[in-house]
């Protein structure tokens, strides 16, 4: 929480642009860390939904010390990895709220990411061998190398086509492998619903060598 508070200020101080502010009046969220032994990392975006008056009430990354969607979804990922709830540790690379929902405004996100992203790396040296998921394509296209990366492509959109497979994001500047994930609104779509199962067992397979 202290650094993210030291993030938050340096960048609201050096802010050139007021395209979508940093919101100094709400506190940065804590990680989620479940009570049980960590077997899977989640990596978010930040915490501003778009409900405003909502926002007061996130405390947890992810929502996930309360109930909802975001936590249904989170919480069937990690059954059919075969662990549970309690063997995560949840962070967003953006542990502060902006005034709007930032995936509106990437150059921003972009314009953030350095100081931000060192926390990240700093903050998952306490679970070094974790496999890691990320929720979302801005994640994805934030913390990958490729330009304009996308999550299906990790998913076999292409069904083999073009030699095409299912893979996890290794280019990247987390220095960590990990699987990119669509956000959970995005799951339902026809492609991702079809394939999760597919996908997760990929993942799971990975479990499967640690």
């Amino acid at each position: 929480m202290e650094e993210a508070l030291k993030i938050r200020g340096i960048l609201k101080a050096s802010m050139d642009s007021e395209e979508n502010p940093i919101n100094m009046s709400l506190d940065p969220i804590y990680p989620f860390k479940g009570s049980d032994e960590i077997k899977l990392i989640i990596i978010g975006q930040d915490p501003t939904i778009k409900n405003e008056k909502q926002r007061v009430k996130i405390k947890t990354t992810l929502n996930l010390n309360r109930g909802g969607s975001l936590k249904t979804y989170i919480t069937g990922i990690c059954e059919s990895l075969g662990i549970k709830l309690g063997n995560i540790y949840a962070t967003n690379v953006f542990k502060y709220f902006y005034r709007d929902p930032p995936a509106r405004t990437p150059s921003i996100l972009h314009s953030h990411l350095n100081p931000n992203l060192k926390l990240l790396k700093e903050e998952l040296l306490v679970f070094p061998d974790i496999p890691i998921i990320t929720l979302g394509e801005p994640v994805l296209q934030l913390l990958s190398n490729k330009t304009g990366d996308k999550v299906r492509e990790y998913w076999d959109y292409k069904k083999g086509i073009s030699g095409n497979a299912f893979k996890k994001c290794i280019d990247n500047n987390l220095g960590r492998s990990f699987f990119p994930f669509p956000h959970q609104p995005s799951a339902g779509r026809k492609f991702y619903a079809e394939t999760m199962n597919e996908y997760l067992n990929f993942v799971k397979k990975d479990f499967q060598k640690k």
